[in-house]
């Protein structure tokens, strides 16, 4: 949990230090290495409350997700200069 918990943040502070899109993709990686440890790990080192084929299957959409979307990661709205 704390190895977790220090990866997030780690993501984080990437978005702060680097950008939001190495951030995003960092992110996305950490959720594709949780869903190969939900995936081949025992119960007893990764509990889960659902199944463990959902848990794999929802943590690979959201970083296949997040992956699609992080080259927009540093994206800037248009100004309209009226």
């Amino acid at each position: 949990m704390t190895a977790l918990l220090l990866a997030v943040a780690g993501a984080c502070v990437l978005g702060f230090a680097v950008s939001g899109r190495a951030a995003t993709t960092a992110f996305a990686a950490l959720l594709a290495v949780c869903a190969l440890l939900r995936g081949v790990a025992p119960e007893t080192v990764v509990p889960g409350a659902r199944s463990r084929a959902f848990d794999v299957a929802f943590l690979l959409v959201l970083a296949l997700a997040l992956g699609y979307l992080a080259p927009w990661g540093d994206a800037t709205l248009p100004v309209d200069s009226q």
